[in-house]
C-alpha cells in the first residue's frame, strides 16, 4: 500500500495516509517520516518524497534470441 501512495500522492493528509496504511496516525506518520518524506505540522500534511526511478536493465542475450525465435514463429 505503501508503494501505492507512493506513486498516487504528492502530498497527502496524516489522517489519509494512516487510513490507507491500516495504521494509526502517529505510527503512519512515523513510518513515512522514515522513508524521506515531509510533515507540515501546521497543515498536518505530508510531502511525499519520490524515490529515483533506476532504468538500467541488463540485457540477457538469451532471453533476446528466445523472444525473437518466438516473434518470428508467429509471424511465419
Amino acid at each position: 500500500m505503501f508503494e501505492l501512495l507512493l506513486a498516487a500522492y504528492s502530498t497527502i493528509s496524516t489522517q489519509d495516509s494512516a487510513h490507507f496504511l491500516g495504521m494509526n496516525e502517529n505510527d503512519a506518520t512515523n513510518y513515512v517520516l522514515q522513508q524521506g518524506w515531509v510533515l507540515d505540522s501546521a497543515s498536518q500534511t505530508l510531502t511525499v518524497k519520490k524515490q529515483a526511478v533506476v532504468k538500467e536493465q541488463k540485457l540477457d542475450p538469451s532471453k533476446l534470441q528466445r523472444l525473437t525465435e518466438y516473434v518470428f514463429h508467429l509471424e511465419h
